[in-house]
């Protein structure tokens, strides 16, 4: 008399395959699951150039960030993060809600600045967002423009300083488009 066996040898051919199978629907839907996300990549700005003008007026600290090369930027994905510090400051703002949609064509109003009071939302003051083009993207040859005021930090030089002593200036202009944030330029200004 010959021993029942447990399992057939066509039985197992069958296990095999689906187990096959499954594990082959699964690395699948884990690997094209990745490249969905590798296309919603933050643009490349290739180059920019940054500058910052402590002045020694009321109507200096201007904050320019120029694109110089590049794919093109729509500004309701970027939010600007600013930071002044210095002995006896730490402050830090955003630039949101862009583009800036004031009475004054694209010029910053109080709806698009989160944080602490260090971005000058008055009307006469320089700060168009995009200069000089289109206000909604932010392209090569544009520049991304705001003021700083000397009320929430100074880094004007005695006797001119009448604000908070400031010495450091941080931009951080931040891609918000893609699941995670990304850096488009950073730059740290020490006037």
């Amino acid at each position: 008399m010959e021993p029942n066996r447990a399992v057939s040898p066509v039985i197992s051919v069958i296990l095999m395959v689906a187990i096959a199978v499954i594990l082959t629907a699964t690395i699948s839907i884990f690997v094209l699951g990745f490249t969905e996300d590798l296309n919603d990549t933050a643009p490349v700005v290739g180059q920019t150039s940054g500058e910052f003008e402590p002045g020694s007026s009321s109507d200096e600290q201007i904050v320019r960030i120029t694109h110089i090369a590049g794919d093109r930027v729509h500004v309701e994905n970027i939010e600007i993060i600013v930071q002044a510090s210095g002995p006896n400051l730490d402050s830090n703002a955003r630039l949101v809600n862009l583009p800036a949609d004031s009475y004054f064509s694209n010029a910053i109003d109080s709806t698009n600045v989160q944080g602490d009071d260090i971005i000058d939302t008055s009307n006469g003051a320089p700060n168009q967002v995009i200069v000089p083009a289109d206000p909604n993207t932010w392209a090569a040859g544009d520049t991304i423009q705001f003021r700083i005021k000397v009320g929430g930090a100074d880094f004007r030089e005695p006797p001119d300083r009448t604000g908070p002593e400031a010495n450091e200036l941080e931009v951080t202009i931040v891609y918000t488009d893609t699941e995670s944030s990304a850096i488009l330029f950073e730059e740290t200004f020490r006037p």
